[in-house]
């Protein structure tokens, strides 16, 4: 683990707050909702990218079908809840409209719940067509995905929007690049917390928040934050498995989904909860009763990748790295900083005014982000979740 350098951070190079990841910008309702983007709302769209976003394989390729009238149907997969599918659905009616055979349908699950069903779809049939051509995925499904060979490699020189994405965005194995982050904090409820909490140790040592605590199911965020502060690491998590083993009579509730996290962050169910910084503005903005603290230890960042699926045609896979090409321009990735609030991956994008001013991407906090090793998370999710059933779910 290390920090994020402000600079990287401010130009768009480094990870701030998904889920999970298991659901990060993945914990959101527990049934997936399919949409065909030609049909959605997703509010305004920002004018076409055109010539200016760059093509993968030239807008002339792109889409084409080998049988007459024909359209190529891609799945993209995105994050269910808040905004968090806004900027894929509105990038598809726009990419619709230029391209009149691609038919392109939004998937929408948290990656908690939606890459379980990916996987076992291949696994069924490791022929057939994958259950999504590309998506949306946070950095510990991504982690994951590199073990199970769910993803295609990217050849980043291909993609012309690449050269504007930042190393730290960029995966040491192409599996993938980076559209944003978002980062890991304390979320209180305003109403009935006077003073708000600074340290993550709240969550264990804080009296006043003992049976008033929510969290989302399997956040071995905490684990870890709580073995860190006590000496341990990612890879000797004991002193934390310990501590929330003793304390785990602290949690009210657990949550699986965005809307019933919401609901028990403003209903006096919960007072206090460990969530991302984008979560919780949208929360926010939703009216909810809650503000988001950066903790004194500084905040977990994690980043939000765009991948394709290995399984896809060739056809497929050019239109997919067509798009992901897209969504990499700075028209693009704007929307996306402002709906998800994370930080662009794209370096010439500048964070809003409304965001820039705001607790998690002020520069003394940035300086303070935690960098994950989220191999070594995929390679232990496993007995993390065996562990968190045992020591706490069994204790609450």
């Amino acid at each position: 683990m290390s920090t994020i350098n402000r600079r990287a951070f401010l130009t768009g190079a480094a990870a701030l707050a998904s889920a999970p990841l298991l659901a990060a910008c993945g914990g959101d309702i527990s049934t997936g909702t399919t949409t065909t983007a030609a049909g959605s709302t997703a509010g305004s769209t920002p004018a076409s990218p055109g010539s200016s976003a760059g093509s993968a394989t030239g807008s002339a390729t792109a889409g084409s079908s080998s049988g007459g009238g024909t359209k190529e149907k891609i799945t993209i997969f995105a994050f269910l809840g808040n905004r968090l599918a806004d900027m894929p659905k509105a990038f598809a009616q726009d990419y619709m409209s230029r391209h009149s055979n691609v038919e392109i349908e939004i998937y929408e699950d948290s990656n908690a719940n939606g890459y379980p069903k990916i996987l076992a779809a291949k696994q069924a049939d490791p022929t057939a067509t994958p259950l999504v051509n590309m998506g949306f995925f946070n950095s510990q499904i991504s982690a994951q995905g590199d073990l199970d060979g769910t993803w295609n490699k990217l050849d980043y020189a291909a993609l012309s929007n690449a050269a504007d994405i930042s190393d730290t965005f960029r995966r040491p194995n192409m599996n993938g690049i980076g559209v944003g982050a978002d980062q890991i904090g304390l979320l209180y409820n305003t109403d009935a917390v006077s003073t708000p909490p600074t340290s993550w140790t709240a969550l264990w040592e804080d009296e006043q928040f003992a049976g008033r605590l929510s969290l989302w199911d399997y956040w071995w965020y905490v684990v870890f934050m709580a073995a860190k502060v006590n000496g341990g690491d990612l890879s000797n998590m004991d002193a934390g498995w310990d501590i929330w083993r003793e304390n785990a009579p602290n949690v009210r509730t657990i949550v699986t989904a965005n809307p019933e996290w919401q609901q028990v962050m403003s209903n006096g169910t919960s007072d206090l909860t460990s969530c991302w910084n984008g979560t919780g503005l949208q929360f926010k903005a939703d009216g909810a009763p809650v503000d988001y603290v950066v903790p004194t230890e500084g905040a977990i960042a994690v980043p939000v990748y765009l991948q394709t699926l290995a399984g896809n045609s060739d056809n497929q896979q050019e239109i997919c790295l067509d798009i992901l090409n897209e969504m990499l321009s700075p028209q693009w990735d704007q929307m996306w900083a402002e709906t998800a609030v994370q930080t662009p991956a794209n370096s010439t994008v500048e964070l809003p005014a409304d965001l820039k001013d705001l607790p998690g991407f002020l520069p003394e906090n940035v300086d303070k982000l935690i960098s994950i090793d989220w191999g070594l998370v995929a390679a232990n999710n496993a007995d993390w979740r065996a562990r968190w059933d045992a020591d706490i779910k069994a204790n609450i």
